[in-house]
């Protein structure tokens, strides 16, 4: 039996996509294809049903998932002990990530990570912080990057770095001439948020609460990522909220403004996170020591961007 087979038909059950399990796996979609095949050949029976557009396993499928799991588990384990046996990190190092940690930070981490460990190959899943916690939670990847916390026991956290929200506005709202502005100038505004499971959503309406505005009451767009809201900003569609690692490329080239608003706390950490009970591996040792390394480098680059 060729495990490889069994991690196809596994991503195949958790993504309902023969192209998504592709794209994850860093496969064709005609090599997931013939995995299905060859276990559906040895075992004589169909596995997967695509009759309704989203792939589902069959009853039989469902039973080799269970027995899969298991094997894969097992799999992981072995190379995880033979890994802590050899003295230069090497093997896969699975991360996930919320949009800003994800396209902002890590990049930057894992360039010099890569320069120190050329054995050992990352491979990044970008999702909300909902989707990343997930992922931690259930074993699928070895560390997470988000932008808020959700304290449980299960999950261990480290500082990753800071971050620094902003309001922002189109460079010729009439907001954006002002020295500085109350929470009463943001009623009537249009306020564009991300979505359901973004960090930076909730700390957008904790912020806005806070400051005592009814968000229910306001009108809003909501967008799936980042450069999305930026962007949707610089277009004139409405104010959002920010990561200061997103918005100051646009603000220094007067696409969007920065909006001084009063009262509010719009400091927050990024953090890493690892499963508690999943043994540590020499390659996430490594990228602990390079994230610790390079987070006051970070930080300094942070204050170098805010100008009150």
């Amino acid at each position: 039996m060729n495990t490889k087979s069994l991690r196809v038909l596994a991503e195949v059950a958790r993504t309902g996509s023969f192209s998504a399990a592709a794209r994850n796996l860093g496969l064709t979609q005609p090599a997931v294809s013939f995995h299905i095949r060859s276990l559906e050949k040895e075992y004589g029976c169909i596995l997967v049903d695509r009759s309704l557009g989203r792939c589902r396993l069959t009853e039989p499928g469902q039973a080799l998932l269970r027995h899969a799991q298991r094997i894969l588990k097992v799999e992981e384990e072995l190379a995880r002990e033979m890994e802590g046996r050899r003295g230069e990190p090497s093997g896969s190092l699975l991360l996930a990530a919320s949009n800003i940690p994800g396209e902002y930070i890590l990049p930057r981490v894992l360039s010099r990570y890569r320069q120190r460990n050329p054995l050992v190959e990352p491979r990044l899943e970008i999702t909300d912080t909902r989707g990343v916690l997930d992922l931690v939670r259930a074993g699928e990847v070895d560390l997470g990057c988000v932008g808020s916390r959700d304290d449980e026991e299960r999950l261990e956290y480290g500082k990753l770095c800071a971050d620094r929200l902003v309001f922002i506005a189109p460079g010729d709202h009439p907001l954006a001439k002002r020295k500085r502005i109350s929470a009463d100038d943001l009623t009537g505004e249009t306020l564009i948020l991300r979505e359901e499971g973004s960090g930076t959503r909730s700390h957008m309406l904790r912020i806005l609460s806070e400051l005592g505005l009814d968000v229910s009451s306001l009108d809003s767009l909501v967008l799936g990522s980042t450069m999305a809201v930026i962007q949707a900003v610089a277009a004139g569609a409405g104010i959002s909220v920010s990561s200061m690692w997103a918005v100051e490329p646009y603000a220094r080239l007067g696409k969007v403004r920065m909006l001084p608003l009063s009262g509010a706390d719009l400091r927050r950490d990024f953090f890493y996170v690892t499963l508690r009970r999943k043994p540590s591996t020499p390659a996430v040792e490594a990228l602990v020591e390079v994230i610790e390394e390079t987070r006051p480098e970070l930080e300094d680059e942070l204050t170098s961007f805010y100008r009150p």
